[in-house]
């Protein structure tokens, strides 16, 4: 009887909180408004389109409070002032798009299926799962290994053992933030590549990240990584062409390791349909005090050097779009 009877105030109590942070949650979205800021040039210049979805930076007092970490600890994932670096490449003709929300609230290198896992443990459990099981669109949410981990389109968790939230989040929250704010961005990004593609006949998407200067094993990164899905996403020549422009600038760049690319990458890279993608990532060490996550004095050349190496890469595409778009 009292095991019975706990489980149901269990029940009652999730749910009681659950609804709280739903109320939270959408004084949440309306504080955040248009979920992406983006960049349209009056004239495209190149086929290219400069995308940063993990540089946003907004996190309105009432998505801390669902949160049981600091604020300096929620941006720890965030890719810090991407997006700065890109929106300036707007005034040569290239369209920029970037998140306003930070990626630890909604995740749009995710694909949206990929929904947190629920332990089906009792009656309020089963009926959650079964909503999260008709959640989008009639289509299945997925229990991937990295959902079910805590890092799928809505994160869960920040690292293996640090939750964001203090209890399970609901379906009807998820449901809310995939509709405001996640679905809303790719719609642009899609919009973006076809109007791109269409000017050109062929549009290359470069989707730009910062990840951490060393490895779990202190092991320093390279300068700049590019993934194209081992090849799935863009054209050799295409990858080839841009690892010899960052080396130009004296950068060291890897291929597919450790990031080959998420979702974005995967999703619009298709090169038999004239649509490439690269992910660029940037190591933080060039620009990033870990820290404080306040740009040092290596900001500066950095984005000129980005600047450059993008000219460099919309000239190419551009000079060369007959060959490309065959």
């Amino acid at each position: 009887m009292w095991p019975q009877s706990n489980r149901e105030n269990s029940r009652k109590n999730l749910a009681v909180r659950q609804r709280l942070q739903c109320k939270l949650d959408r004084a949440v979205l309306r504080e955040i408004g248009t979920p992406y800021h983006v960049s349209r040039p009056g004239t495209l210049k190149a086929p290219l389109v400069l995308s940063s979805p993990h540089s946003g930076r907004h996190y309105p007092k009432t998505f801390q409070a669902q949160s049981l970490l600091s604020l300096r600890q929620l941006r720890q994932s965030e890719d810090c002032y991407i997006d700065q670096l890109l929106t300036p490449l707007a005034k040569f003709g290239i369209p920029v798009l970037s998140a306003k929300f930070p990626r630890i609230y909604v995740d749009v290198n995710r694909t949206a299926n990929e929904w947190p896992a629920y332990t089906i443990s009792d009656e309020q459990a089963i009926s959650d799962e079964q909503a999260l099981l008709e959640g989008i669109s009639g289509q299945a949410p997925t229990i991937t290994q990295r959902a079910r981990l805590g890092f799928g389109v809505v994160p869960t968790r920040l690292g293996p053992h640090t939750d964001i939230y203090p209890h399970n989040i609901s379906a009807d929250l998820i449901r809310r933030r995939l509709k405001v704010l996640y679905h809303p961005y790719h719609d642009v990004l899609q919009e973006l590549l076809h109007t791109t593609k269409n000017r050109f006949g062929h549009a290359v998407l470069l989707d730009c990240h910062s990840m951490p200067g060393s490895d779990l094993s202190g092991a320093k990164r390279a300068d700049i990584v590019l993934g194209n899905r081992h090849g799935h996403a863009c054209r050799p020549e295409t990858i080839a062409f841009l690892q010899t422009v960052f080396t130009a600038l004296g950068y060291s760049v890897a291929q597919n390791h450790p990031y080959a690319g998420g979702y974005i990458t995967a999703h619009y890279g298709r090169p038999n349909m004239n649509i490439e993608a690269v992910q660029i990532e940037i190591n933080k060490d060039l620009y990033l005090n870990p820290l404080t996550l306040e740009r040092h004095n290596g900001w500066g050349n950095l984005a000129e050097n980005m600047q450059t190496a993008i000219l460099q890469i919309g000239e190419y595409f551009t000079t060369s779009g007959a060959v490309a778009a065959q």
